[in-house]
């Protein structure tokens, strides 16, 4: 289960002010902020990646859920060493 993080208006780098931001399972992390010209989407999993996307305010609600999906489904996963590399390194060219 997802865990809002969520605090309301908060500004982060970038002078971007966060409109989600959720953990799952105490292993990853997604954080979607509005900044001035652009939309990021910054995840990791804890200890080994963190990545941000950047994005249109059309597509961002879009990616961040792709992107939230696509990292459950990693964290529910019983991968090798070679296949979490593989992940990340996909992960990180889809996004």
């Amino acid at each position: 289960m997802w865990k809002d993080l969520y605090v309301s208006g908060e500004m982060v780098s970038d002078n971007g002010i966060i409109i989600k931001d959720e953990e799952y399972m105490e292993s990853c992390r997604i954080t979607l902020e509005k900044c001035s010209k652009y939309y990021a989407i910054t995840c990791g999993v804890y200890g080994t990646m963190v990545h941000t996307a950047f994005c249109s305010a059309e597509d961002c609600d879009d990616v961040y859920e792709k992107m939230k999906m696509e990292l459950q489904e990693f964290i529910d996963s019983d991968l090798t060493d070679d296949e979490e590399c593989e992940f990340y390194e996909n992960f990180v060219m889809k996004y």
